[in-house]
């Protein structure tokens, strides 16, 4: 959806080869042409120099026969195309700013815009995780300092800062760093729902009369932590380029599977009516934590250019 959405018109503002090259992938993403004559028309320039181009292309396998991107090989060398991370900001660029090591060798500052956008997750990302924490504390009969529901306001305020500033992004910056964009705004939105999912916890607890005990409150609130840990190794992985914690988050995700099995298995000598709130309560907490693991995954795709496993939740 944000990929349609936000595309960079090919008028982009670089220069020379560069330029064209950005162009030239953004065609074939775009239109999948089926023969070099179309795809050198669409992006104005001769088949001869079209042909130098992709044969760097197909070299770095960025672009493979029949003109298909790969996506692998474009995020492997997205930094040498149009990054959206600070620390790959284009030199001589407003929002960046050259600077010299020890050795004289010029290097790039981290890029302002790039600084924001992170920022804006991480204050995003705070504001979730404390619905999420607000609707534990509601299911094991605490009062929190502030419920998931009166939190839920400002999440969607800073969902859609996170949103506006990458839009914004987009409309100054080359292809493919829109796409890079509209990963960061998939993980974004990953976090807000987990705050929504975290206020119809807390709705479905408020309605409820009953409270569990015992084993099956112990094995939900077993599944609450967990979840919190694989918010732990998100973090780490988004914010601190940890991917040593993606093979940390795979295994608490199996552990976490496992134990939603077995629980189905236990709510089901409760009485219909337990049964179901139980069941309606869970499968929330299931699918809040499978969109902290999904966005894990976008994550290590930005910082690495490699696909992780998919999701198992």
């Amino acid at each position: 959806m944000f990929r349609e959405m936000w595309h960079r018109p090919q008028d982009a503002t670089r220069q020379g080869r560069d330029a064209t090259i950005a162009q030239v992938i953004e065609s074939i993403d775009r239109t999948a042409p089926q023969t070099k004559a179309r795809l050198a028309a669409d992006v104005g320039i001769s088949e001869q120099y079209l042909s130098e181009l992709l044969q760097d292309l197909k070299a770095d396998d960025i672009v493979r026969k029949a003109y298909v991107v790969d996506d692998a090989s474009l995020y492997a060398h997205a930094d040498s195309l149009s990054p959206l991370d600070a620390d790959c900001v284009a030199p001589d660029t407003e929002d960046s700013e050259r600077t010299r090591d020890a050795s004289g060798v010029g290097t790039t500052a981290p890029g302002k815009r790039g600084e924001t956008v992170i920022d804006l997750l991480a204050r995003l990302e705070d504001i979730t995780t404390a619905q999420y924490s607000a609707a534990r504390q509601s299911f094991v009969g605490e009062e929190p300092e502030r419920p998931a529901d009166t939190l839920e306001s400002l999440a969607n305020e800073r969902h859609s800062a996170v949103l506006s500033e990458l839009k914004s992004y987009t409309l100054t910056t080359d292809w493919p760093g829109n796409r890079v964009a509209a990963d960061l705004a998939t993980i974004a939105t990953n976090l807000e729902i987990v705050g929504d999912r975290a206020c119809f916890i807390t709705d479905v607890i408020d309605n409820q009369e009953v409270a569990t005990t015992g084993v099956i409150e112990e094995r939900v609130c077993d599944i609450f932590d967990a979840g919190e840990q694989i918010n732990d190794y998100l973090t780490a992985i988004l914010f601190e380029c940890d991917l040593a914690a993606h093979d940390d988050l795979i295994a608490q995700e199996e552990t976490v599977h496992r134990d939603l099995d077995e629980l189905f298995e236990l709510v089901t000598a409760y009485d219909p009516e337990m049964y179901g709130y139980l069941v309606t309560v869970t499968r929330a907490l299931e699918r809040a934590i499978y969109y902290w693991v999904h966005a894990a995954e976008i994550a290590v795709r930005l910082h690495s250019g490699v696909q992780p496993d998919h999701v198992m939740i």
